[in-house]
């Protein structure tokens, strides 16, 4: 996947889920797969790019949902199995990405 690629998907899911993030940014991290700011700027790991699409699809609907709620509670986890009901066993498989040093 390339960064426009990865920035088309966000784009995509921003309509589908109805929010607006301020801007969108890719920068390189050993600590984490994508982050949303209170006042709507979402940044992606650039490791992201080199991971299967459904594991990018999965930290882009996630950062996204932020902007609707900003912690991890019912309502973010009720939106996360209305817009990825597998988004479970996403998330399991993209922690073992991080062991296989894809972060580093």
């Amino acid at each position: 996947m390339t960064k426009e690629e990865l920035i088309n998907l966000c784009n995509k899911w921003a309509k589908i889920i109805k929010v607006n993030p301020k801007e969108i940014r890719i920068r390189k991290s050993k600590k984490w797969w994508g982050f949303c700011t209170s006042d709507g700027i979402i940044t992606f790991n650039q490791a992201l790019l080199k991971l299967p699409v459904e594991y990018a699809e999965y930290v882009v609907v996630h950062e996204l949902l932020h902007l609707i709620t900003p912690n991890h509670g019912r309502l973010f986890e009720t939106l996360l199995f209305t817009y990825l009901p597998n988004w479970e066993q996403l998330e399991a498989s993209l922690d073992s990405f991080a062991t296989e040093e894809i972060l580093c």
